[in-house]
């Protein structure tokens, strides 16, 4: 390197060049942009507006599907010529190189910097500042590195999840209420605050509600909280914001909710003639939850009225509103394929979900349709009077086959906008949650296998997994790579229904599960025993390892 060259620092700059490049030298046009930008002082070169001015650029150029920063450097062609790209001699680019010519013209609505680079580099660079601004969502995206060939360069979290193992003690089964055999739990689901969002909620097939403290090492009647809120199976549970009750839903065709300190049921929501199969609650709103049952029904239920009181005295309450016949198919007259746990029925609502981005929309699926309908119930009572009520929107449903596969469960994303559904044809496909239409994209692999309607999807609260069971396996699929194959969280010895991830309150999050072999498992990140059960292969026996 000759001696007459000074190497001069500008820590800024080099701030600004990383999230827009992803590296320091082979961007020649961001790097111009970036020192004319925050070079120098006053109000209009000031380094705070030189970062706001680069955002701008790109947020006003490019984001793609997955959320990854791109600095656009298109072919000037696109725009009006601002100024010409001088040659420079071979003498002067010796000199001159480093310190390109800059015209700077300002407006009211909008800062233009064209930059003359060197003619070894690219056409002049234009970005312009009049779009909007999301400073703290871009400084926030941990994945975006850049850019490599014009495409997002993305850092996949996938090798952390290889760190996940269950322990022995991570083994949770559960009596019958005879105290003479295992009992099969069917759902599962974590609390929101209390204990460090620690607390799994299980649902089992005698209608029994077991509340696990996770932190602790194994489940033993005394460290669980028994609440016999059933005389039948419970195939769904939902925690309220403040974990201070929970609902429960059973094949004995009722809903109920109840006091988890006290143990006691506070009512009885009457009114399916159909097993109820999903729960869901209102978002910024305990008093309000809906709920799906085989009788093809979807019912909101508001806890603040249309209660009265039995002569037992327990609380009943009858549904606000009514939805009948929600996913009925009158073009399709033979019922699907029964599994092996047998067939929903052609009319079976398998899930339902409140919205994030509109409070007033609720989502549902069936079990033979395979789409995906928006209900708008702001007005109580408004579809009690219609036997085939016509849904707000509807999802486009494109069989692979001749026969129709339907949905079973579904899942939305922790910010909202994605909605996730799991269908009999063993893919997961995710829709747009603001405009359903076709999935935006599917999951699947040649091994997963989802021919029962007790399987369950669950998404990680950092939204970059979803979780599966299956009619062998625990799945798990990165959400920004559909193309890879999944993960394989292996333990269980058979048909995986209920799966759930803690909420992520600051200590990382956990992965349950619970299958028809009678137990429920829990897998955590312990990466020194997962390198002691590769090199002992008696601890790979004993403890549930993930595979690719």
């Amino acid at each position: 390197m000759p001696s007459n060259i000074t190497l001069r620092k500008t820590p800024l700059t080099d701030i600004t060049q990383r999230p827009l490049t992803g590296r320091r030298s082979n961007n020649i046009a961001a790097q111009v942009v970036a020192s004319s930008v925050c070079s120098g002082t006053g109000e209009e070169n000031s380094p705070a507006r030189g970062l706001l001015e680069l955002f701008a650029a790109a947020q006003a150029g490019s984001i793609g599907r997955k959320r990854s920063l791109k600095l656009i450097n298109e072919d000037c062609e696109n725009y009006p010529p601002l100024a010409s790209t001088t040659t420079k001699t071979k003498s002067q680019s010796t000199t001159s190189s480093a310190s390109p010519v800059v015209t700077s013209t300002s407006t009211a609505k909008a800062v233009q910097v064209v930059v003359d680079i060197p003619a070894k580099s690219i056409s002049p660079v234009l970005y312009n500042s009049s779009g909007p601004l999301a400073i703290v969502s871009t400084l926030s995206r941990r994945q975006t590195f850049g850019q490599r060939r014009n495409r997002p360069f993305y850092v996949s979290p996938r090798s952390c999840m290889l760190d996940f193992v269950s322990r022995p003690n991570d083994v949770y089964t559960f009596i019958s209420q005879d105290g003479t055999t295992l009992v099969p739990p069917f759902s599962c689901t974590y609390n929101n605050v209390a204990n460090e969002a620690r607390n799994l909620a299980v649902g089992d097939e005698d209608g029994t509600i077991h509340i696990v403290d996770t932190a602790q090492d194994g489940a033993h009647p005394e460290k669980t909280i028994q609440i016999q809120a059933h005389q039948n199976a419970i195939f769904d549970l939902c925690w309220t914001r403040d974990d201070s009750k929970m609902i429960s839903a059973s094949g004995d065709q009722t809903a109920r909710l109840h006091d988890i300190e006290q143990q006691t049921c506070l009512g009885t929501f009457c009114g399916h003639t159909g097993s109820i199969k999903s729960i869901s609650l209102k978002f910024n709103d305990d008093n309000i939850f809906a709920t799906a049952a085989r009788d093809g029904a979807v019912m909101i239920w508001d806890v603040r009225c249309s209660s009265t009181t039995s002569t037992q005295g327990e609380t009943l309450y009858r549904p606000a509103n009514k939805l009948t016949n929600v996913h009925a198919n009158t073009t399709r007259p033979t019922p699907p394929k029964r599994s092996k746990h047998g067939s929903d029925g052609p009319n079976t609502a398998s899930a339902v979900q409140f919205m994030k981005h509109n409070e007033n929309i609720v989502a549902s699926i069936g079990a033979l349709d395979g789409s995906v309908k928006y209900w708008d119930v702001r007005k109580h009572g408004t579809y009690f009077k219609h036997d085939h009520p016509t849904p707000l929107e509807t999802s486009t449903y494109n069989p692979t086959t001749k026969r129709a596969h339907g949905m079973t469960s579904m899942a939305l994303s922790p910010d909202g906008r994605n909605l996730y559904a799991v269908s009999s044809d063993n893919h997961i496909y995710m829709f747009n949650s603001t405009a359903l239409g076709s999935p935006v994209e599917q999951f699947g692999c040649p091994s997963f296998n989802c021919s029962s309607y007790y399987i369950k999807i669950s998404v990680s609260p950092d939204n970059n997994f979803i979780a599966a069971g299956s009619c062998n396996e625990l799945y798990v699929w990165e959400v920004n790579s559909p193309e890879r194959v999944p993960l394989i969280f292996h333990g269980h010895e058979r048909e995986v229904t209920g799966v759930d991830w803690a909420r992520d309150v600051g200590n990382g999050t956990q992965l349950s599960g619970c299958s028809d072999d009678a137990t429920v498992r829990t897998w955590r990140p312990n990466k020194n025993l997962v390198q002691e059960c590769k090199e002992d292969e008696r601890l790979r026996v004993t403890h549930g390892m993930v595979s690719e």
